[in-house]
């Protein structure tokens, strides 16, 4: 029989003939959430990025570690059937994107497979049953951006993003990406750098339906409110008017947002919802059309300011905001009302944790939506729900993010009726 410590062994001896600068012949399995492929080197694990499944490669290790190493193509010897030539001039040096060299469809069902492998592996949930997806275009669809600004030795502004694994900016004058309004700025940037302050850092796009609002910015996240407060942008979503401010987290992708409001609220019904991380309330106000009385809780005050005013905005009297952290909220508050007959949680990628969990399931709500921008940590948190006695009905996977790694999960579930099962 095979022990751990066999196995661990045979990991060392695959580690001992592996070194730095070799080259080996691989063929790529799958791919990870991150992007990268995943082959093997006997029963070593190899990372390779800009691989696609399928790939025949041969690649030169960059880096070794105990139970894994890294490597880059150095010759793709027999090219997966999913491959493309990437669409963008900057791929592979701009770490903005890392799927461009796989068509469509195979980004798709790589997401989908990034989804089902964290479940399994991360949260012991064995979804055999059908991950939905959702899409729109492949390009064009960003709405929101923040570009890094480096300055030469002449002191002229170099304007782009990180590229991978660095803080070096990657000069980009054409973002595919990016909204075609907010590419057009950014090459006029680049014709006109004058309009780029000198103690600049970093520029943030923000583009509404009838404005595309530009924000130079210098330091980092200790003046975000500062930063939010210079430009507000609108969006109509749903039947409603949607404000929210430059660091405000809103949804970047303009083409799919109405797609994931659809998935997530779905077509239930009641006297109470509670949104949990609400936001600037991009469900909360579409809730308020279902549900008697919604609460939407939000710590962030920023964004509870600009979700009140959007509620005033809408002419809403049926959503109240609670300026409040969840874990507080949670403690302190949720007590005061009757049990919810549906919870939308939008946490952000750090997930919600065991705390907001288990008092998220005191409440005992027998509908719920999980909104994930994370796999690994929707998988802890499900598999808690699942503990504390919910059942999953269905997962989708809504594309947000085009020729990137980033996936969003809406995971709608409801309450087991025989009650909290055993953790296991």
């Amino acid at each position: 029989m095979t022990t751990t410590e066999d196995i661990l062994e045979s990991q060392v001896n695959d580690h001992s003939r592996i070194a730095i600068g070799e080259l080996h012949d691989v063929a790529i399995e799958k791919l990870v959430y991150g992007g990268d492929g995943f082959a093997h080197i006997g029963s070593q694990a190899v990372f390779v990025p800009f691989a696609a499944v399928g790939d025949q490669l041969r690649v030169r290790i960059t880096e070794v570690e105990r139970n894994y190493a890294r490597g880059v193509i150095e010759e793709i010897l027999q090219p997966s059937a999913t491959r493309r030539t990437p669409p963008c001039a900057h791929f592979g040096v701009c770490g903005g994107c890392q799927l461009q060299h796989l068509n469509y469809d195979a980004q798709l069902e790589a997401k989908v497979a990034f989804v089902r492998e964290s479940l399994r592996r991360l949260g012991g949930i064995d979804w055999d049953e059908e991950i939905a997806t959702r899409s729109a275009e492949e390009f064009g669809y960003r709405s929101r951006a923040e570009l890094k600004i480096a300055r030469g030795a002449n002191g002229q502004p170099h304007i782009g993003y990180y590229r991978p694994a660095s803080q070096q900016v990657c000069e980009v004058e054409n973002c595919l990406i990016l909204m075609p309004v907010a590419n057009r700025e950014l090459q006029r940037l680049h014709a006109e750098p004058s309009l780029i302050p000198k103690d600049a850092t970093r520029i943030h796009f923000t583009v509404g339906d009838t404005e595309m609002i530009v924000t130079p910015a210098t330091g980092e996240n200790g003046k975000s409110e500062a930063v939010d407060a210079l430009g507000t942008a609108y969006q109509r979503i749903g039947g409603f008017n949607y404000g929210f401010g430059v660091r405000s987290f809103f949804q970047g992708n303009r083409l799919l947002v109405e797609e994931l409001v659809r998935t997530a609220i779905g077509d239930g019904g009641g006297k109470l919802a509670v949104d949990l991380y609400a936001g600037v309330g991009l469900f909360s106000l579409q809730l308020s059309k279902s549900f008697d009385q919604v609460v939407a809780v939000e710590g962030n005050r920023p964004a509870a300011s600009h979700g009140m005013e959007n509620v005033r905005a809408n002419n809403l009297s049926n959503v109240r905001y609670e300026q409040l952290s969840v874990e507080a909220w949670l403690k302190y508050k949720s007590v005061e009302l009757p049990c919810p007959d549906f919870v939308l949680l939008d946490p952000p990628r750090s997930g919600a944790g065991a705390q907001v969990i288990e008092r998220l399931a005191a409440m005992a709500a027998p509908q719920m939506t999980y909104v994930s921008c994370d796999p690994a940590t929707l998988a802890r948190d499900l598999r808690l729900l699942v503990n504390y006695g919910y059942s999953i009905e269905s997962i989708t996977a809504l594309d947000m993010f085009p020729q990137t790694f980033h996936v969003e999960t809406v995971v709608r579930l409801k309450k087991d009726e025989f009650g909290m099962l055993n953790a296991e």
